[in-house]
């Protein structure tokens, strides 16, 4: 603030109080002579301050003078209200003001408008460089996700499971909605890998944490197994559709994709067995174990249209085919349980083939140092011969299954001859 502006102003204040109340006591300022002459501007006295003081007070009397005049003038002359004389002084400085003031509002007007459309041409600018960022960091992401994919292809094609998962992972997270697709496309690529892919990928979606991702390459999974004469008959479409079937629920269409493909398998294995070909079913229950609990008991178990027509003398060899005591043991209970509901006069040939193998299971099962875990099954499996007659049990037809089996196979050609003589059909292999 200019402190020298402001007293000058007190000055005059006092003044004109002095020349409109000479009559009032008096009082004793000390002031500047300069801020006197300030006051007078282009009219400087001479004499000091008593000149400079007796200067100003006649220019304060003139202008109060002029003032009272011209108000008294208004007062007894008013001008008309349609009057548009600007001839005055004051009217003519209103006008030069007015002026003024338009001149530098339009300017300012132009000045803000210049820095607006500046400003916008500046943050058109920085639109466009966010775009172009953002469509950098677009075409990053993408080839990131593009890199991460074919790196989990190449885990998955190499069997390397924990990688493979790794990145799955990531690439859901970042939300690749095409992954199972890209994944199911990338397993059937080249004909000649595609069993093992496909091998490699079963072992992938059993460790995804979510049901939903295992559901969703099962359901992209099941026609290409389904189309492929390689497959659609196979361990591996067994192994699928077991798999499958403890994801997907009691209903829905993926229930009935996942029944259809275990039955097209399952009714292979079955003409496989009733043939004497078991090497897949064993391979199956080598490996998937857990799986193989599922259909142990159906494998064992034959159709009662086929009880006597198929031979007897090779399937009962089939329990002791299985790699592990449990599935020996419930191959044999299921195949006892068949003979006592289908065998009830004509058994002795049966249980005579069936004894000798028992007791092969008996020793692999001290072989691999089991026999105490099972031997309560044993006990329970053997005395079940007896249920047949009681004077004979498991170690008569043991001891005579060489003798039996001959007798009854004596019977049989002979049996075989005079139907032939007669003209009748083959009978059954036994």
């Amino acid at each position: 603030m200019d402190h020298s502006r402001v007293w000058c102003c007190l000055l005059s204040f006092i003044a004109m109080a002095v020349l409109c109340s000479a009559s009032s006591a008096a009082c004793n300022l000390q002031v500047p002579e300069s801020m006197i002459t300030d006051l007078l501007q282009a009219d400087q006295p001479t004499g000091g301050c008593s000149a400079a003081w007796a200067s100003l007070l006649s220019r304060l009397e003139q202008m109060r003078h002029n003032l009272t005049g011209c108000s008294e003038r208004e007062m007894t002359n008013p001008a008309p209200a349609d009057d548009t004389r600007t001839s005055t002084t004051c009217q003519l400085l209103l006008d030069e003001l007015q002026q003024k003031g338009n001149q530098t509002l339009l300017q300012l007007n132009k000045e803000m408008a210049s820095k607006a459309l500046y400003e916008r041409i500046e943050l058109a600018k920085v639109a466009r460089d966010q775009d172009r960022i953002h469509q950098a960091i677009e075409t990053m992401r993408t080839e990131e996700r593009n890199h991460r994919q074919q790196l989990l292809l190449l885990y998955l094609d190499a069997a390397d499971l924990r990688r493979a998962l790794r990145h799955y992972q990531l690439l859901v997270a970042q939300g690749d909605r095409h992954l199972p697709q890209q994944i199911v496309k990338f397993v059937y690529a080249a004909r000649r890998h595609e069993n093992r892919r496909l091998e490699n990928l079963l072992d992938l979606v059993r460790q995804l944490p979510a049901r939903q991702d295992q559901r969703t390459l099962y359901q992209l999974l099941q026609p290409e197994i389904m189309k492929r004469p390689t497959q659609n008959q196979s361990t591996l479409a067994m192994l699928t559709a077991l798999e499958m079937g403890q994801v997907v629920g009691e209903n829905g269409e993926l229930k009935k994709q996942q029944d259809a493909m275990y039955q097209l398998v399952l009714k292979r294995w079955m003409f496989l067995r009733l043939a004497g070909q078991y090497r897949e079913i064993v391979q199956f229950a080598t490996k998937h174990p857990h799986l193989f609990k599922q259909i142990g008991v159906k494998i064992a178990t034959i159709h009662p249209k086929n009880w006597w027509k198929f031979s007897f003398s090779q399937f009962v060899t089939y329990p002791n085919l299985l790699p592990l005591p449990e599935q020996r043991l419930e191959a044999f209970r299921t195949i006892m349980k068949q003979l006592k509901q289908r065998n009830g006069k004509f058994f002795a040939d049966h249980l005579a083939k069936l004894a000798p193998q028992i007791e092969r299971c008996e020793q692999f099962l001290r072989q691999q140092k089991k026999e105490l875990e099972w031997k309560d099954e044993l006990v329970k499996l053997k005395g079940q011969f007896a249920d047949f007659d009681r004077r004979k049990d498991y170690a008569y037809y043991l001891k005579n299954s060489k003798a039996l089996i001959k007798k009854y196979a004596d019977a049989a050609k002979q049996n075989k001859n005079r139907q032939a003589g007669r003209g009748g059909g083959l009978a059954g292999r036994r």
